[in-house]
This record gives C-alpha cells, sequence and structure tokens, in this order.
C-alpha cells in the first residue's frame, strides 16, 4: 500500500511540474515508475529503442526531443535510461530493453508490433492510439492530467505481466 501511495504522490507532482510538449521528462518517470509494476522489472541499464519514422515530422520532432531528454543517459529511479534511436522498420535488428514508440505513426507502427513480440520487450508510448490499437502495451501521459493506459493483450503477446495492485491506477483496453 506504501508504494500505491507513493506512486500516487509521485504522479501529482508530475502532473504540476510538466509542460504540454509532446513528450516529457514526467513522461518518462511515469513510464518508469510504471515498468516497476511488471512482474520481474527490468533494473541497471536499460537501452530505450526511440522508435520513429524519418518521413514524418512529428515522429522525428519527437525522436529528437526523446534523445535531446535521455542525452547521454538518465538515471530514473532503479533505471539508467540510454537512448537508441530506431527506425520504424529496424525493430527486429535493434539491441534495446524497451521500445519508445513516438507519435503519428498510425498505421506505420505495424513493424514496431512484431519485434515487440518477437523480441518480448514491451513498448510504451504517448500516442495513446497506439495503446488502444494494442501496438503498445503501455501509454503515459503526463499532461494535462497524469494516465496511464495497458493494453492486456499487447503486454501479454510481449510476454510483460504487471503486479495486481498496478489495476487500481490504470485505464485498461
Amino acid at each position: 500500500m506504501k508504494t500505491i501511495a507513493g506512486f500516487l504522490i509521485f504522479c501529482l507532482t508530475m502532473m504540476l511540474l510538466t509542460s504540454a510538449q509532446a513528450v516529457s521528462l514526467g513522461d518518462l518517470q511515469i513510464a518508469v515508475r510504471a515498468l516497476g509494476f511488471i512482474n520481474n522489472p527490468p533494473t541497471g541499464k536499460l537501452n530505450v529503442g526511440v522508435v520513429y519514422a524519418a518521413d514524418i515530422p512529428g515522429s522525428t520532432q519527437e525522436a529528437h526531443e526523446l534523445q535531446t531528454i535521455l542525452g547521454n543517459g538518465l538515471q530514473v529511479g532503479n533505471l539508467f535510461l540510454k537512448p537508441v534511436m530506431v527506425p520504424i522498420n529496424g525493430g527486429d535488428s535493434s539491441t534495446v530493453g524497451l521500445f519508445f514508440l513516438t507519435q503519428g505513426l498510425g498505421s506505420e507502427s505495424r513493424p514496431l508490433l512484431s519485434a515487440s513480440e518477437k523480441k518480448r520487450i514491451i513498448c510504451v508510448t504517448t500516442d495513446i492510439t497506439q495503446v488502444i490499437k494494442g501496438v503498445c502495451a503501455l501509454g503515459v501521459k503526463s499532461y494535462p492530467k497524469i494516465e496511464i493506459l495497458v493494453n492486456r493483450a499487447a503486454a501479454a503477446n510481449s510476454g510483460i505481466t504487471f503486479a495486481s495492485a498496478f489495476n487500481m491506477m490504470i485505464t485498461e483496453y
């Protein structure tokens, strides 16, 4: 119960501190906290595959924003996040432990779904429609309010299960 209360306080704090940009440090922090509720969560150094499409300006912009936020690596909780730029068709050949799908890809995101399932790697995004469609298992938003969405089928297909205590903090699809 202490963990849930701490998580909720953290989320409220992030909501007050985060601006309205496409992706923010607050989004990443919420995602990492949510990853802590995975059964057997990742720890240590984690290469984050920032998945983008070069021909979609919004996707490229968000990829650069994420790369700037992460810099040469960013410590968040017990994880050290290191960005690795991954073109939308490069998921299968990437060496990452987490996919972060940028916004605006629409149906072009399908190759990532396949890679996520094959490699058993969770996909996180701020593009909530990709969670609803089942491309990504976890969606987070820190502005204008904290939102955490989980697509259970996408999570299961990627070999990811969440602790039961996580259910009361999420919207499930």
